[in-house]
């Protein structure tokens, strides 16, 4: 009886040092809150009924609101972390202030353990808690995971994808280990292509853990995982009704990455099959997030007209017996079809040539860049105030 007085006489003193701490969260919560919409707000009176000359700065006033919504977000984000630490001081456990630091924040590269490079190990994943599934492919699942507060993405082979399914219907039950293992090689394939392709326009990889080839719905179990950026997921219909300076941004970010896909550390890489659904937003920005197609191989070749491009000669000529360029002209071919086409309509003799170049694949990636920075930077300049 004695002991357990103590044992309650100290958790009373911890509760006693922690509910202060909890407050001074909420309130400096609360007042990154009100900050920043008292500043949306006093702005937003301004334009309720804008002027032509402030119809313009609509835009600017945009990205410094969404600028500032970061910053907010990394503030909130620093006292989450730093009230972690005090409760571990305090021997309370996390789950005791979870109701008060609940939000759940993505998790980025330097919020691992240890040193700001290291990655998630097999123990740190183990950690992880499936919160609800966010995507499925033929041969993984992606599910949003909750890390110590962060939000990850996961990615698994499961008995559900379609690859296995399907081989499991073929063979005895068995051998049914023998269907995970083409799809745990092309996850295995995209965790490594991700150790090696730095780009801000590609997820980052927070971690990975590599047991077996066996699958289970415990994550401690599961042979093969890995663990990146979370993000949301990236519709054309929406960005195309986006500001025309917005949808250029977007424009340039991925001439960015189809340039560096050309020219990555392992040669020029094909994206096979460029669907918009192998991307995603993640804070503010459009990224490559499904990266097991990607191939660093040219195709093969014996005479010219083996290196066409939906039957169409695209001037490239077989040399060796491969078609050198090839890669880049197919996802050029596929960011235009299946993104750019959605977001470089705006009226103007440029655009009209850029479009009409990005249809007959006769632009670079490094050329497309370089233009579409040169019409934001023009739209830029139209909307400064001009000075007198």
């Amino acid at each position: 009886m004695v002991r357990q007085r103590r044992l309650h006489h100290g958790h009373k003193r911890k509760l006693s040092f922690i509910i202060p701490l909890l407050l001074v969260y909420v309130l400096v919560s609360a007042f990154l809150d009100l900050t920043y919409s008292g500043y949306m707000l006093n702005h937003m009176k301004r334009i309720t009924t804008p002027t032509t000359t402030e119809e313009t700065n609509v835009t600017k006033l945009l990205w410094e609101g969404l600028s500032r919504l970061d910053r907010l977000d990394q503030q909130r984000a620093n006292l989450s972390k730093e009230l972690k630490n005090i409760a571990k001081l305090a021997n309370v456990s996390e789950e005791a202030i979870g109701p008060w630091i609940s939000q759940l924040q993505p998790m980025r590269i330097a919020d691992t353990p240890g040193n700001q490079t290291a990655l998630l190990t097999c123990q740190d994943i183990a950690e992880i808690r499936i919160s609800h599934p966010m995507g499925r492919g033929v041969t993984k699942v992606v599910e949003l995971g909750n890390y110590r507060g962060s939000g990850v993405a996961v990615k698994r082979v499961l008995s559900t994808v379609k690859d296995v399914k399907e081989c499991t219907k073929s063979i005895e039950r068995g051998r049914w280990n023998k269907c995970f293992i083409f799809p745990n090689y092309k996850l295995l394939k995209e965790i490594l292509l991700l150790q090696q392709l730095k780009h801000s326009n590609i997820v980052q990889l927070l971690g990975y853990c590599v047991q077996s080839e066996e699958t289970g719905e415990n994550l401690a179990d599961h042979g093969v995982v890995s663990v990146t950026e979370m993000g949301t997921r990236f519709h054309v219909g929406r960005a195309r009704k986006m500001d025309w300076k917005i949808r250029l941004k977007i424009a340039i970010d991925l001439a960015s990455l189809l340039d560096y896909l050309e020219h990555s550390p392992m040669g020029s890489l094909l994206m096979a099959d460029f669907k918009v659904e192998q991307f995603v937003w993640v804070g503010g920005k459009v990224k490559l997030t499904d990266l097991d197609d990607v191939s660093n191989v040219e195709r093969k070749c014996i005479v010219d007209s083996d290196c066409r491009i939906d039957r169409r000669d695209v001037g490239i000529p077989c040399a060796y017996g491969s078609c050198q360029g090839l890669n880049a002209k197919h996802n050029m071919n596929g960011a235009y079809k299946t993104v750019l086409r959605h977001l470089l309509v705006h009226a103007g003799t440029e655009e009209t040539t850029l479009r009409e170049e990005l249809r007959s694949m006769s632009i670079s990636a490094a050329s497309l860049h370089s233009r579409l920075l040169q019409l934001l930077d023009k739209e830029l300049t139209l909307d400064s105030p001009t000075k007198t």
